[in-house]
């Protein structure tokens, strides 16, 4: 069992659809909070709603998790001392709690149909009034009216019966106190006609019987919180500390949506955005350090610095440039062996593979010609999407090729000459049977220049495109000892017939 002085969260997400960034900073920031206090993370789905509820996305949203690196010590897959975890597997504990409700008359029987209300609404706006959700129509009725719709087999709700005067309030962790006029409230379905309980009970019924101690969401859950607190007064339980996390907008300073770009979780991971890098921008996103240090980190270090007390008020702009620098910082923070690991399914994708004749030095794996490959391009290796275009041309000639700098570069009459002549001195000079350092290729280049009368970067420049199809690329040098001689001769003279 718990240790009753051990903060508990939880992450509730309705498998309705993908995972969000909004929903995975909010399990972020509960999961930073649980690991920072030595708590216990919770993982639950609120599959209530039957109609939008698909496995799809309730797969979804665990994979997402587990991306992430959002491990959870309670729930789905995992089990606990206070499952089950999915809100379906629970409408008996759901039921018990309903008939406690009803047994201290805090519910009532509503017999409003869909159309019924739809009429009523009508005929309070066409009186020009306000509709507020619902009007108490069924609050008042006797137990005989009871009984004789109930006879008549007419389908009924349970709603709560709210305070008419006072307020209700609670002192938020992230925005201090708020507070609400019971006289706005309405009384809200807690159990449909269907059977199911509504996401207002059974959220309430979850986290008191789960043990949580702290419910941190997002801010659209507010008007949310002095319903779900009269359910808990109802109960006679104590609520939980509820604090509401800012929304995430995008630059225009509108809610975050597909208009922004992408927005799920498994869309940036589909777009070369590491884990690590996703997990440190999302915890910047309404959360700060605090001080001057670098913003880009590892899970352990935020966990270390993670408080609540420096989650921002107001809402945060999602900036997907910074992300992809965070991306690209985190990228060129890893081992060697690292990359190569995350550039081998890359090249394995598009059929990538060594050829033996070659002759590269001391290379006889595809692997550690692209061992090789990654460590002439450095810190230029800083994106996965723009990896391909960087390193094809070492695979195969069917490569990226920036039209512009070709047109610039090695399409013209100045450059055509010096292409030849270039390749006509490796034939000479070099041995192209064998392996050749970078060294021998530079001396080639720029005795071949001095021969010619022009500057060596004349050489280099088209050579450059010519090889690589970009007019930026590792050291050229270094390209045409990975690539070899007879191939770089080869692409020399095609791109001076081209």
């Amino acid at each position: 069992m718990s240790n009753p002085n051990q903060p508990r969260v939880r992450f509730a997400p309705s498998p309705t659809g993908f995972l969000h960034v909004g929903g995975a900073r909010t399990a972020l920031f509960n999961w930073l909070y649980a690991r920072s206090q030595g708590g216990v993370f919770v993982l639950r789905i609120e599959d209530t709603d039957q109609e939008r509820s698909t496995e799809e996305s309730y797969a979804a949203i665990l994979r997402g998790m587990e991306w992430l690196g959002l491990d959870w010590d309670e729930g789905p897959g995992v089990g606990g001392d206070f499952g089950p975890y999915l809100q379906s597997e629970r409408l008996d504990i759901y039921r018990e709690h309903l008939e406690q409700l009803a047994a201290g008359g805090h519910v009532y029987k509503c017999f409003c149909s869909a159309g019924d209300l739809e009429a009523r609404e009508k005929a309070v706006r066409d009186a020009g009034c306000n509709w507020e959700g619902y009007d108490g129509h069924c609050r008042d009725l006797t137990e005989a009216q009871t009984t004789e719709l109930e006879g008549q087999g007419k389908p009924f709700a349970w709603r709560l019966k709210t305070p008419t005067e006072g307020t209700t309030f609670w002192y938020d962790i992230i925005v201090d106190k708020r507070e609400f006029q019971n006289e706005v409230l309405v009384d809200r379905v807690v159990f449909k006609a269907d059977g199911f309980p509504t996401y207002q009970f059974a959220v309430v019924v979850d986290d008191h019987t789960m043990g949580i101690t702290h419910v941190l969401r997002g801010d659209d859950h507010v008007s949310n919180t002095p319903f779900q607190l009269l359910i808990y007064q109802a109960l006679g339980w104590k609520p939980p500390k509820f604090g509401h996390m800012p929304m995430i907008l995008g630059q225009d300073k509108k809610r975050l949506s597909k208009r922004h770009g992408a927005t799920s979780v498994e869309e940036f991971q589909n777009l070369g955005i590491l884990p690590a890098a996703m997990l440190n921008y999302l915890a910047l996103l309404g959360w700060s350090p605090g001080g001057s240090g670098d913003e880009v980190m590892t899970a352990e270090a935020i966990i270390k610095k993670f408080s609540l007390k420096k989650v921002n008020s107001s809402p945060a702009a999602f900036d997907y440039d910074k992300l992809n620098h965070i991306n690209s910082e985190h990228i060129k923070r890893l081992s060697a062996d690292e990359r190569l690991d995350l550039a081998k399914p890359i090249i394995a994708e598009r059929g990538w593979v060594l050829d033996p004749e070659w002759l590269i030095h001391e290379v006889d794996t595809t692997d550690a010609y692209l061992a090789r490959v990654l460590g002439t391009l450095g810190n230029r290796f800083s994106s996965l999407i723009t990896l391909p275009e960087q390193i094809g041309f070492f695979f195969t000639d069917d490569h990226f090729v920036d039209q512009e700098s070709w047109d610039e570069h090695v399409a013209t009459d100045e450059a055509r000459p010096l292409m030849i002549a270039l390749a006509d001195a490796i034939e000479a000079d070099l041995d192209t049977a064998a392996p050749q350092e970078a060294g021998a290729f530079e001396e080639v280049i720029r005795s071949t220049a001095e021969k010619l009368g022009v500057k060596a970067g004349q050489i280099i420049h088209p050579c450059r495109v010519a090889l690589s199809g970009q007019s930026r690329s590792a050291g050229i040098f270094e390209v045409m000892e990975l690539m070899g001689a007879p191939r770089t001769v080869r692409r020399l003279r095609a791109a001076a017939a081209s």
